[in-house]
């Protein structure tokens, strides 16, 4: 078991990471649920170069913000502005489920401290105790 000392320090770190993993939550960038990504196909043409496997590359947005997922063209300033949205989204996503891990450290620490401080109580004053039930009560 890890000293007190040693507990309270990595309590300290988690607490400052946990800080920064909410910051996101302050954030006030819009949020898209989706993904901006390549998308390589064939066209369906018989002489074109894709049936030799050089397949046409476009960009493509994958909207998952309503019940069923869409994938749409987009180009230029629209497409910028769906990329930063879609990375936003990633973004709290990811540090929402850090966030979780480390609250979960938080608790087991938290407990590990507790169970340090209740055997140093028996350490220290554990022998003020009557040796017997009925000793020490008037």
């Amino acid at each position: 078991m890890a000293t007190p000392a040693k507990l309270r320090r990595q309590l300290d770190r988690l607490l400052a990471e946990h800080r920064r993993l909410l910051d996101t939550a302050f954030d006030r960038t819009p949020l898209w649920r989706g993904s901006v990504q390549e998308s390589r196909r064939r066209c369906g043409k018989p002489t074109c170069r894709c049936t030799r496997g050089e397949l046409h590359v476009s960009t493509v947005f994958s909207d998952r913000s309503e019940e069923k997922q869409r994938n749409l063209s987009l180009k230029g300033k629209v497409l910028e502005r769906f990329r930063t949205m879609t990375e936003a989204y990633r973004r709290v996503r990811r540090n929402r489920a850090r966030a979780v891990v480390v609250q979960r450290e938080i608790l087991e620490i938290f407990d590990s401290l507790e169970v340090a401080r209740r055997q140093d109580a028996v350490k220290r004053y554990g022998r003020d105790l009557p040796s017997h039930p009925r000793e020490g009560v008037s």
